[in-house]
């Protein structure tokens, strides 16, 4: 029985971690979506939950201080102007 416990213990905490996890997915497609930007046009690096630095580009920054919406330079400048886009690292 004890043993039963345990295994329903482990499994429903991992079931809630991988909850958690999915969250900032989600966040992270949905501003993909809003935006229409690649994830770099506002990060460096892919931020771990919990991370104290975001690793935010200057745009992210902006886009952070701006209520998380794109500033109207933003929103003109293509999706091609995108520092790490493949098309700018040749």
């Amino acid at each position: 029985m004890k043993i039963l416990r345990i295994s329903v213990l482990a499994a429903t905490l991992g079931i809630f971690f991988l909850m958690l996890a999915s969250v900032d997915t989600q966040a992270t497609l949905k501003y993909k979506k809003e935006t229409g930007k690649k994830c770099t046009f506002c990060h460096t690096g892919i931020p771990e939950t919990g991370d104290e630095d975001p690793q935010l580009t200057e745009d992210g920054k902006k886009f952070r201080d701006n209520g998380y919406k794109l500033t109207e330079e933003q929103k003109r400048r293509p999706a091609s102007s995108d520092p790490f886009s493949a098309a700018n690292l040749n």
